[in-house]
């Protein structure tokens, strides 16, 4: 299942603590607040509050950041594993979006990272699923087109390094400029689908 894992964390390569970082950010990256995500995640993952949890996210998905929607999809993908599909890619195409947006090209490490912490479940409804995986694709990027990113979506800014060492004083050093952005939008996109594409059309594995 190795290739399998390689196609969720994507070709992006690094490590990074999800939940660690120091020293505190400074100047502009101090306005960007994780704590809202955090304390979803932490719900998320908590025994009693995870369907819960997931509801609430779910009422207004477009108002968190993707590393909630990855945990959101695995608390479904126990008996629900389309919806969990579903919602993790549409976290996956979102965090790649915003990664690619950021200046400081470190910040991307956190894309694999993500993809470790997809469970089990999800992993195995996808690798022997895998036919359906272009039409779930293909839904989940026509929500991204069709609903606004209402969250701070500089969030994957401070799991880079510049975010680690600069004083934070200009603005425009976090993200690239928004002429730019609709045409990392389609990038990011076709290479999405693509690469489930090639996936899905892989020899379907044996159980």
């Amino acid at each position: 299942m190795s290739r399998f894992i390689a196609f969720l964390a994507g070709l992006l390569g690094g490590a990074i603590a999800l939940h660690a970082q120091a020293p505190a950010p400074q100047g502009v990256y101090a306005t960007i607040d994780l704590l809202p995500m955090r304390e979803f995640n932490r719900r998320l993952e908590t025994p009693g509050q995870r369907r819960t949890a997931a509801r609430e996210v779910l009422h207004n998905p477009a108002a968190h950041m993707p590393p909630v929607l990855y945990a959101v999809a695995n608390v479904l993908s126990g008996d629900q594993p389309e919806e969990a599909i579903f919602w993790y890619h549409v976290g996956r195409v979102r965090a790649v979006y915003d990664a690619f947006r950021c200046k400081d090209n470190s910040a991307r490490n956190v894309i694999p990272e993500l993809g470790k912490t997809l469970s089990v479940e999800l992993v195995r409804s996808q690798y022997y699923q895998r036919e359906q995986l272009p039409g779930i694709a293909k839904k989940a990027l026509d929500w991204d087109a069709e609903n606004p990113r209402n969250y701070d979506q500089r969030w994957i800014c401070l799991y880079g390094r510049v975010a680690r060492s600069s004083p934070g004083a200009d603005p425009a050093e976090v993200q690239k400029p928004e002429s730019e952005w609709p045409g990392i939008l389609q990038h990011i996109h076709e290479a999405h689908l693509k690469s489930v594409e090639d996936f899905a059309a892989q020899p379907a594995p044996t159980r």
